[in-house]
């Protein structure tokens, strides 16, 4: 089954700060980083349950070639995306959005 992903509010701007410091260094990087984030999302859509579970429903998902991690959980039928964190950052900021997730939907 194939699911769709939606990018979170602050997923959206983790992406661009990524892209932003890419473009920094290289466009090309921020290219290919923006298509490295797509393609994630593609094996996100049709293999979900193929990530592993860090907290709760919480997946992640590692970036090939980039030292990020997506992090989704299932929500009516979607991939709900709340962060793309790089991998050295403090897990507190995706564990963050899920405490903020949760409360939402209670």
């Amino acid at each position: 089954m194939k699911y769709r992903s939606v990018l979170s509010p602050g997923a959206r701007a983790d992406i661009r700060s990524a892209v932003r410091w890419y473009e920094h260094i290289d466009p090309n990087l921020a290219f290919r980083f923006r298509q490295e984030t797509l393609a994630t999302r593609g094996r996100i859509e049709r293999f979900l349950f193929q990530f592993r579970i860090m907290r709760g429903t919480t997946r992640r998902a590692l970036l090939k070639r980039f030292p990020y991690s997506i992090y989704f959980y299932l929500k009516d039928g979607k991939a709900s995306v709340i962060g793309v964190v790089h991998q050295r950052r403090s897990d507190n900021i995706w564990m963050d959005r899920v405490k903020i997730a949760e409360l939402n939907e209670a």
